[in-house]
């Protein structure tokens, strides 16, 4: 089973028996069996059928939306999960104030420390380099982590510590990319592209994973409460940001990606061009399904995500003590 990632900007999708055919220009450029696909993931300006949606529906197979600029837009799924004792057991933890505390403790406190060795990794590979500083900065927020009494004072050692890491990270970025500090809407930058349209890939697997166990994806426990908003994802996502800050060094340091890869809007955001994204996608896809140790298990991060998410809902309903966030090692 996989995700497959439809870029062929102005292609159709279509149906075909239990076939998904893309055409362009009334040519037939892929033939993709529905039992080899698990996602879909549209970018762009690309149509879909009535039918070949009603195929991807019946079969349970979510489509997610993706602008070309690497904007999530929205997914059609299957209706709700029918898992309400589990979403009313999720709505008493929000309103239990020292279960959001512990559990924010607990998914920044996987973040840091998962931020804090893919730094050490690549040190070890750029002793030249150095960020004695900045691990100083993430180490302290650590520190300090177990002692905080709000959400909010949490979210300042978060702050903290994110401003050491990218400076950290900025100085392992290699070639002609320069990263100063993390910008979005709209990225002002190549490397802040890369990230922008990574995260919001990772942000739509983590999306996935709770809602196929049947949470409220929209009610979180660290993020607040925001129209629109699935805070429960976002929560989700922290442990694993680290993912997608490797992809990003990897394309730019093993020269997969120049400049030229890159495009500069009038609003003065950086995207990545066709063939930009077709080789980040590519990078994704290889590090997603790359497998490693979890739980005495070797599987791939996209299970992980799965996982991580069923941890969670055992948490909620009673079944184990506290939420354990996934390390890297």
């Amino acid at each position: 089973m996989s995700t497959i990632y439809l870029d062929e900007q102005g292609s159709e999708v279509k149906k075909k028996g239990e076939l998904l055919i893309i055409e362009k220009d009334d040519k037939t450029i892929a033939e993709i069996p529905l039992a080899q696909l698990d996602r879909m993931v549209i970018i762009g300006n690309i149509q879909i059928t009535t039918p070949a949606l009603a195929l991807l529906l019946d079969n349970e197979i979510p489509v997610s939306f993706i602008t070309t600029y690497g904007n999530y837009r929205g997914k059609l799924k299957p209706p709700t999960h029918k898992n309400i004792l589990l979403r009313l057991k999720q709505y008493e933890c929000y309103n239990n104030k020292t279960f959001r505390l512990n559990h924010s403790k607990e998914i920044i406190r996987a973040k840091l420390k998962n931020g804090k060795t893919f730094l050490q990794k690549h040190w070890r590979n750029n002793p030249e380099i150095d960020i004695n500083q900045e691990m100083k900065e993430i180490e302290a927020s650590q520190r300090s982590l177990d002692n905080v009494e709000s959400i909010h004072e949490i979210m300042g050692l978060e702050g903290a510590a994110a401003k050491g890491y990218f400076s950290a990270f900025g100085k392992l970025v290699k070639k002609d990319f320069k990263f100063e500090k993390r910008t979005r809407r709209p990225p002002k930058d190549p490397v802040n592209a890369l990230l922008s349209l990574g995260y919001t890939l990772l942000f739509n697997e983590l999306l996935s994973a709770v809602e196929a166990i049947g949470f409220d994806p929209y009610l979180g426990f660290f993020h607040e409460v925001e129209y629109g908003r699935p805070s429960l994802a976002v929560d989700m996502v922290e442990e694993f940001r680290y993912l997608i800050d490797g992809i990003a060094l990897t394309l730019i340091n093993k020269e997969m990606l120049s400049m030229d890869n890159f495009i500069q809007q009038d609003n003065g955001g950086f995207y990545l061009n066709e063939k930009g994204r077709e080789e980040f996608y590519h990078q994704y896809e290889k590090r997603i399904t790359t497998e490693v140790q979890y739980c005495g298990m070797n599987i791939n991060y996209r299970r992980i995500f799965c996982y991580q998410a069923e941890r969670l809902a055992k948490v909620i309903k009673g079944e184990e003590g506290r939420y354990m966030g996934y390390e890297t090692k």
